[in-house]
């Protein structure tokens, strides 16, 4: 996956917010990417995109699960979880 480097410059200035608000900065720039991303991606996704290990973005993604910041789902056909975040920004706050 390839990123503009408009999305590039968000995910990063996330990250560095989240590290501020007492986030892990990979945490951020997880969900930076998602709320960012026209569709759900899985953990192989985001990693290849993020350039972290499958298993940091998995820790990842089971901290934004425990603060219900991301959806999961499943497609037909496919084994693998797919996340997203909620389409009303105002259900994140």
């Amino acid at each position: 996956m390839n990123l503009t480097p408009l999305i590039q410059s968000f995910v990063l200035h996330f990250g560095e917010m989240g590290s501020r608000w007492g986030i892990n900065r990979t945490v951020g720039q997880m969900y930076a990417l998602l709320f960012v991303s026209e569709k759900p991606l899985n953990a192989d996704e985001m990693a290849e995109a993020l350039g972290f290990s499958r298993s940091n973005v998995s820790m990842g993604l089971k901290e934004l699960e425990s603060w219900r910041l991301v959806k999961l789902q499943h497609f037909p056909g496919d084994r693998r979880e797919y996340y997203s975040t909620p389409e009303d920004v105002w259900a994140i706050f």
